[in-house]
This record gives structure tokens, C-alpha cells and sequence, in this order.
């Protein structure tokens, strides 16, 4: 009886599949498939061509949609961003069999417009469901302009409170769900020893593994929860780096046991967990790969980057640590990549080391873009006829990927209705613990009798930062805690000063002696003797209390002498660095305004209560303040 059971099933499996080589596959039919998802993918395999697999193996960014670019230089623009499917990018979804689509800020505008993008994404597959992604990690990166961004990773290891991570992993999980989103570029477990490391930071929970492993762990489970795929990263370990990998390439200098003792640590838990999904980092890690190769962009000797090298994804990541889930790498596009491999090769090359699918190889922002896409797929599949390695690869990763899209029950249609939607996406039950993490986050990292600032019945406070836009959100919260005083008022004025530079405003004077108390409002400050540091000095010099807030990562007190209070918000906007697009971490920015002021009788403020994910060290590699470290009232 068994054996006419599975007969009967392999019968319906190769069926089904047979029946609809020319169309999506159905709810009913993909269910069906289900029941066996390894069988059912091999099934599956078995009838596709070398294209529909390479397809499976990429996904596009398809942020900007350009018919007729005048002069295109590469330029990102609103008016071509992506808000609704275009013709073009539908056929494109189809004809070339896709597997999976990127979405960025450009693309996430309103609930009610993403909801119905995705739909239409999905609507123009070929046959199997497409993995739709994008990176919400929270804090400094994020994606929907509507969504609930949450603090960020630095900020929630600050309240050392796991649930706190979970529910932040839940709230992230439910909104992106509610879109149709069905893999999230997040968490990163990067582990952050390296205060001068330019592009993780507060992306990164802590410099601390078994804090990372706590916190990743619940979030991931909230995430999971609501049916979005957490992905970690960015293998094997971006957090001991000083150059940004979307314009260079990094260079980890650790030995091979610190490598194990550090960076290894965060990825090693979560796969002995169960994680299915982890994304590469572009850098070199002479330790683990000391292969050299010759760049294409100026013919110098370079080390070969971690998303191209199979030392790495194939001997250590599947070998060593038995990893069995997929494998995406970071941005192919970034310069990392981009400017020293060819784009084609770079593709092949990321596949013979171990690579699953490949993110953002091709803009696909224009006409012109979509012959670099053919040449793609044409190079893929000429290369692979030749190469019995690279077809033997494109074969496991192909299979992997459609068995992922069965095994966790992916559908082509998001989960709930646009209503539904509309309902969950920053709803206010989720803004209202956003400010419930941020206010917890908050660390109070020194203070001589500055902090809780006594609010008089009329107070004139300077607010100083080197952009406008800081300026205008710390201001608009200080006129609304003056709105909600009885008998006190806030006067607020800023100003914008180059904090990294080494000249003030002419009438820096002048608004320091019209004050009550200042606020200096630093963003990863990078060396000593600067105009931050001159502010601090006048203040000093005409008895005005100063609060430093560090509005990104904690570590600016190290920059600067003489400060008597200062606190970290861990993130003040949150940034798309593949288009410089801001949202502002409102919730972070109140939080820390709201950590400066001693109650009243009609307003309660925020007592700090953070404490260090990190250690803060001196030019001379001295520590200043411990992880762990945090004051409160």
C-alpha cells in the first residue's frame, strides 16, 4: 500500500509539474508540492532548462525604471523610481524565468503602493514563487518609509533585554509579511571590535558574542515567526574592517584564532540553530583565503574577496560547518566587487565558490541594462557547457533554491489582505514600543552634575550639529516638551557647524552666552582638535552646561576632552548608503531628548538606563569605558 502511495505521488508531482511548464503554479498546486519538498524540487529540476536555473540563482534590483534615459550617467532619481511594476520589468520577470527580486527605500513609498507592487511582482513569475527581499535590519538600515523602523541592533543589545529583540524581530516579521516580503537581509551578527569600522557600527548588536548570539537569536525567532526568513550577516565577518566595502575592498588583519574566537563565534550559533539563510561580505581575509588576483580597475595585486572565494563558502562555511541552507552574496554592484571583476566573471566566480544566488549583478534600471542582462545569462550558460564544475553547481544551487522556496511554504501572493496591511504597518501599537526599546537604549555614558537638566520657568537652549536636518528634529521635540509644560518654556535655536572641520560660525559667542544649556549633537567623530572640541571649550568658558549626545555610534567621547555629560542614542537617521536615502530615527532622537531633563510635576521624562554593547577606547587603545558601562539618575 506504501508503494502505490508514493507511486501515486510521484505520478501527481511529475504531472503537475509537466502540466504547467508554461504557467505559474497554483496555490493547490504548490501545496501539493509541499509534501515532499526535496523530491518535488528534484522533480522540478529535472524539467528546467540551464536558464530558468541560472534565473533561480539571481536576484534583481529594479529600484529605477528608465524607457528613455537622456544621457544616463547611473544617476538614481524619485521621478524613475520603481512604485508601480513597469511593462517592461514584468516581461523582464518572466522571460527571464527570475527567482528573486531586491526592493529598496525607492521602491517602499506607502503600504497601499507596496502591497500592490509586490503583487504585481509576483503576478509576472514564470512558474515557482519568487523570493521577494530587502533589507530591514532596523536603526541606520532600513527600507519602508511608512514601516516601524525600530531602533536598531546597538540599541536593542543597550537594554539587554532579549524579549525586547524578539518583539522587535515579531514587529518586523508581521510588516514586511503583510507586504508579501518573504526574506529579510537581517540581522547582521557582525561583531564590531573596531570603533573606526565605517559601514557596520550600530548595525551591529555588540562587540560582545555571547550578547550578539542572545540578541540575533530572538530576533531571528520574531522574525521567523511571522513567516519572513532571517538572513544573517555578512560571512565571515565584517565588523573588525576601516573601509567601507560599497567603495572598497576590506581587509580583516586577524590570525586565524582570532578569527575563531571572534567573527566565527555569531555565524557558528546561529547555523548550529538552524539559520537558512546567510549573506556574504565583500572582504578579504588573508587568513582563511591568501589567494591574490589582479584587479581589473588598475591591474594591482589585491586578495580575493569572501563572496568569490570557495575556501570560504565551500570548505569552511558547507564543509567545516555543515551549513546546509542558501547562500546569497552581498550587493555584486558595490566597489568592492564591481570595480575589480568583471561583472560576468564576478557572477561565475561567486558561484564556483559556493555562492546560491547572486544579488544585484545588473542594474536593471534601463533598456540598455537588459542586454547586460542577456549577456549574463549568456555567459553563465556558455561558460557552464564547457565547465563541468560550473554545471555542477548550477545544479545543487538551483535545486537548493526551489527546495528553500517549497520547504518554507512560499506562495505567490502575500499572506494577508492590503486591509491587513494597512492595519499592522506602523500601527501604533508597534511606533509605541519602537519608543518604549529606544527610551531603554538610551546610555548615559558620562556625567559631571550636568544631567537632569533643571528646566526654569524660561529656558533658551542652543542646539548644535553638522546638519540642518538634526538640528530641526531635536528642536521640534524640545517645542514639544515646552507645549506640554504648565508653567515653563523652551526656546530653541540651532545651528549647523562642520564638527569635523576646524572653523565656527561668527557668532558662535554670542549664541553660547544667550543660553541656558547646550546641546552638541556629534556623529562619529574620527579624530581630536576639532570644532566639536572648540564648542566644548567656549561652553566652559562661559559656564554653560554642555550635554554631547553621540547621535550614531557611542564611541565620540573618545574624540573629545573635558566633556562632563554625554549619552548615546545608538542612530538619528537611518540611511540607504546605495542612494543616500534618510528617513529620521524619530523614535531614537525623542528618546534622548526626552533623557535630558529632570520631572516635573506635569511632564516625566526618561531615566536612562542603557548600558555599553561595546567598549569605548582612547587614541593609545586604552579603554575608557567598558561594555557594560551605563549611569542613570
Amino acid at each position: 500500500m506504501k508503494k502505490i502511495v508514493a507511486i501515486t505521488f510521484s505520478v501527481l508531482l511529475a504531472g503537475c509539474v509537466s502540466h504547467v511548464a508554461q504557467q505559474p503554479l497554483t496555490d493547490v498546486q504548490l501545496e501539493g508540492l509541499w509534501k515532499d519538498p526535496h523530491k518535488s524540487a528534484e522533480l522540478i529540476l529535472s524539467q528546467m532548462t540551464t536558464k530558468e536555473k541560472i534565473g533561480q540563482m539571481l536576484m534583481l534590483d529594479i529600484r529605477q525604471w528608465d524607457e528613455n534615459p537622456q544621457g544616463y550617467a547611473g544617476e538614481r532619481k524619485e521621478e524613475t523610481s520603481v512604485h508601480a511594476l513597469p511593462e517592461a520589468l514584468a516581461h523582464m520577470i518572466y522571460d527571464y524565468r527570475l527567482g528573486g527580486i531586491i526592493l529598496f527605500r525607492e521602491n517602499f513609498v506607502t503600504t497601499t503602493q507596496s502591497y500592490k507592487l509586490i503583487e504585481d511582482i509576483q503576478g509576472a513569475r514564470y512558474r515557482l514563487p519568487l523570493l521577494i527581499g530587502t533589507d530591514q535590519e532596523g536603526g541606520y538600515v532600513t527600507r519602508l518609509r511608512e514601516g516601524t523602523e525600530m531602533p536598531g541592533n546597538m540599541a536593542l543589545a543597550a537594554t539587554r533585554d532579549i524579549s525586547m529583540a524578539q518583539v522587535s524581530g515579531e514587529i518586523h516579521g508581521s510588516e514586511l509579511s503583510a507586504l508579501g516580503v518573504n526574506i529579510n537581509f537581517a540581522p547582521s551578527v557582525d561583531v564590531n571590535v573596531n570603533q573606526n569600522n565605517p559601514v557596520i557600527g550600530v548595525r551591529s548588536f555588540s562587540s560582545d558574542t555571547d550578547l550578539i548570539n542572545g540578541m540575533a537569536s530572538a530576533y531571528i525567532a520574531g522574525l521567523q515567526k511571522n513567516h519572513v526568513i532571517a538572513t544573517i550577516k555578512h560571512f565571515p565577518g565584517h565588523g573588525n574592517v576601516e573601509t567601507d566595502s560599497h567603495v572598497g575592498l576590506p581587509v580583516v588583519p586577524y590570525s586565524e584564532q582570532e578569527w575563531r574566537q571572534n567573527d566565527l563565534v555569531p555565524f557558528k550559533y546561529a547555523i548550529d540553530n538552524g539559520i537558512k539563510a546567510i549573506m556574504t561580505g565583500h572582504i578579504v581575509v588573508p587568513v582563511l583565503d591568501n589567494t591574490k588576483v589582479i584587479s581589473k580597475h588598475d591591474g594591482k595585486e589585491m586578495g580575493l574577496p569572501a563572496t568569490l572565494s570557495k575556501k570560504i563558502l565551500t570548505d569552511i562555511l558547507r564543509n567545516e560547518l555543515h551549513y546546509k541552507g542558501l547562500i546569497f552574496t552581498d550587493a555584486l554592484d558595490m566597489g568592492a566587487v564591481a570595480d575589480n571583476f568583471g561583472s560576468n566573471e564576478a557572477v561565475e566566480q561567486a558561484y564556483l565558490a559556493g555562492v546560491d544566488v547572486a544579488v544585484m549583478p545588473v542594474h536593471i534600471w534601463d533598456k540598455q541594462s537588459m542586454d547586460k542582462l542577456a549577456s549574463l545569462y549568456q555567459y553563465i550558460e556558455k561558460k557552464s557547457q564547457v565547465n563541468p564544475e560550473l554545471m555542477k553547481r548550477i545544479n545543487e544551487s538551483a535545486l537548493r533554491v526551489v527546495e528553500y522556496k517549497l520547504d518554507n511554504k512560499l506562495l505567490p501572493q502575500p499572506m494577508y489582505t492590503g486591509a491587513h496591511a494597512l492595519s499592522v504597518v506602523a500601527s501604533a501599537e508597534h511606533k509605541n514600543y519602537e519608543r518604549k526599546v529606544a527610551e531603554k537604549s538610551v546610555t548615559l555614558i558620562k556625567n559631571k552634575g550636568v544631567l537632569p537638566f533643571l528646566l526654569k520657568k524660561q529656558n533658551n537652549i542652543l542646539v548644535i550639529s553638522d546638519e540642518k536636518a538634526r538640528n530641526e528634529l531635536i528642536k521640534s521635540e524640545l517645542n514639544k516638551i515646552s507645549s506640554e509644560l504648565q508653567d515653563k518654556t523652551i526656546s530653541a535655536t540651532g545651528i549647523d557647524v562642520d564638527l569635523e572641520g576646524q572653523t565656527l560660525p561668527q557668532d558662535v559667542n554670542k549664541q553660547i552666552t544667550h543660553s541656558d544649556f547646550i546641546i552638541l549633537v556629534t556623529y562619529n567623530l574620527k579624530a581630536q582638535d576639532n570644532a566639536a572640541q572648540s564648542i566644548i571649550s567656549l561652553a566652559a568658558k562661559y559656564k554653560k552646561p554642555v550635554v554631547v549626545i553621540s547621535s550614531r555610534n557611542p564611541y565620540d567621547i573618545s574624540a573629545l576632552k573635558n566633556v562632563k555629560a554625554n549619552i548615546a542614542i545608538y542612530g538619528i537617521t537611518g540611511f540607504d548608503i546605495t542612494n543616500a536615502g534618510r528617513n529620521s530615527l524619530e523614535a531614537n532622537i525623542k528618546a534622548g531628548v526626552r533623557s535630558l531633563f529632570k520631572n516635573t510635576q506635569d511632564v516625566t521624562f526618561n531615566n536612562p538606563t542603557g548600558k555599553l554593547p561595546v567598549e569605548i577606547k582612547d587614541a593609545n587603545n586604552n579603554v575608557m569605558y567598558p561594555l557594560g558601562h551605563g549611569l542613570t539618575y
